[in-house]
């Protein structure tokens, strides 16, 4: 009895082991990412497939700029999620419901004056300018001219043997016809 106990205790250690093993391996993680944003479900991550992502939606509108105001939404299964620059100078990522409002990300920019403005810029930066003067940027500049730079949402389902059922949202920056950088990757229920 006490072996079957010890067994059963020592499973959830070597799943998590594995799981840090995909997670070191800088190779392994570059080809399931990709996999994962061709929407391929059945990416082999070794004798345990731990985690799997699936997309369900990408945004339809990929801007360059975004205005105090303006955002970037798409709809899935009843949620609206929202990418808005406030006029509170914040950039704000939310999950909108029927009687609920989550935030699932925010540059913690608030400032009670000026105007801001979101610029995915040509050097493949995106940065947020209030009156003229950067607050916060993703330092993802290149030392190449990045042609048509635009943000945009994807929305994935996120399953697996070690945790729990979800969905993975991420805020890409595109440009040159590829997605270049997710700058933002938040997992929630």
């Amino acid at each position: 009895m006490k072996i079957k106990l010890l067994a059963l205790l020592s499973l959830p250690m070597l799943l998590a082991s594995c799981a840090q093993d995909d997670v070191l391996d800088p190779n392994t993680n570059m080809q399931n990412e990709a996999q994962a944003v061709a929407g391929d479900t059945s990416a082999n991550k070794g004798p345990f497939d731990l985690t799997r992502y699936t997309l369900l939606k990408e945004s339809t509108n990929h801007p360059q700029v975004l205005e105090a105001g303006q955002s970037i939404s798409m709809e899935y299964s009843g949620s609206t999620y929202r990418f808005i620059m406030q006029t509170d100078n914040n950039l704000v990522l939310y999950r909108e419901r029927p009687g609920f409002n989550t935030v699932l990300w925010h540059s913690n920019t608030y400032r009670s004056s000026g105007t801001p403005r979101l610029i995915v810029q040509n050097d493949g930066n995106m940065v947020i300018y209030r009156d003229g003067n950067a607050l916060w940027s993703s330092n993802t500049a290149v030392n190449y001219h990045v042609a048509n730079p635009h943000v945009k949402l994807q929305l994935y389902s996120r399953s697996g043997a070690a945790i729990p059922s979800g969905y993975r949202i991420k805020v890409v920056l595109g440009g040159n016809n590829e997605e270049r950088n997710s700058i933002i990757v938040e997992d929630f229920f």
